[in-house]
């Protein structure tokens, strides 16, 4: 189903082309820092978590953004709950940003992407986002949850 301006529908569970480019193609610079952090020599894996957190809490942030833009023009996805979960993500990407100690940063992301993955997945299954979202955040933002994981792993190893 598309709207009139060619686009996909919010209420069309098949996930859009665009959906998947701007979708996993964000994960990828989190995927290469996690390769990155375990492989490259010394002095350089320290700046690929860095780079991973940064990076992270933007795209955290914005996803957050995002399921609150949604719900501008959705009665039912302005609830105080959904607020107040769009909120979350960009408190959560904030706090990744300030606190002095990359291992926590890096939970905090990991937190909020598989928060991110299950909350964003159930609300499109009662329609409170886009159709789709139960079908590409999962795997989406579980791709960055894994690959902040393995950061996690390199910095207490």
């Amino acid at each position: 189903m598309t709207d009139a301006s060619g686009g996909a529908r919010a209420t069309d569970p098949r996930v859009p082309w665009a959906s998947r480019v701007f979708g996993f193609g964000p994960m990828l610079p989190l995927v290469a820092a996690a390769i990155g952090a375990w492989t490259m020599p010394r002095g350089w894996p320290e700046l690929a978590v860095h780079l991973a957190i940064v990076w992270g809490a933007l795209i955290l942030s914005f996803i957050g953004g995002v399921r609150r833009g949604f719900g501008f023009g959705q009665d039912r996805a302005s609830t105080p709950v959904e607020i107040l979960t769009a909120a979350s993500y960009v408190t959560l990407a904030g706090l990744a940003l300030v606190v002095p100690y990359a291992v926590t940063a890096v939970s905090l992301l990991v937190v909020g992407y598989v928060l991110a993955a299950l909350l964003d997945a159930r609300a499109a299954l009662r329609n409170d986002s886009p159709r789709h979202f139960a079908r590409l955040r999962p795997p989406q933002l579980l791709l960055g949850a894994v690959a902040f994981a393995a950061l996690w792993a390199w910095l207490v190893h």
